[in-house]
């Protein structure tokens, strides 16, 4: 699969701050919280663009989440 530089630098950030976050889990929660929610508005906004890439599909992030994907 070929990834755009979008898709690539979205990648970057989710990663870094997921690291960060995963290192001050255990050390200072609000640094945690604060890396954590970084982490996971760059993976919603890859998730986003990912969808927008793959010709647009329509479900959503929730329906994605829980499973209640439709069988094709």
């Amino acid at each position: 699969m070929h990834l755009d530089q979008k898709t690539k630098d979205l990648l970057t950030e989710a990663n870094l701050f997921g690291l960060l976050a995963k290192r001050y889990e255990y050390v200072d929660p609000q640094r945690h919280m604060f890396f954590y929610q970084k982490h996971f508005d760059a993976v919603m906004e890859l998730e986003r663009n990912l969808m927008m890439y793959e010709g647009g599909s329509h479900h959503t992030p929730q329906q994605m989440m829980t499973g209640q994907l439709p069988m094709y």
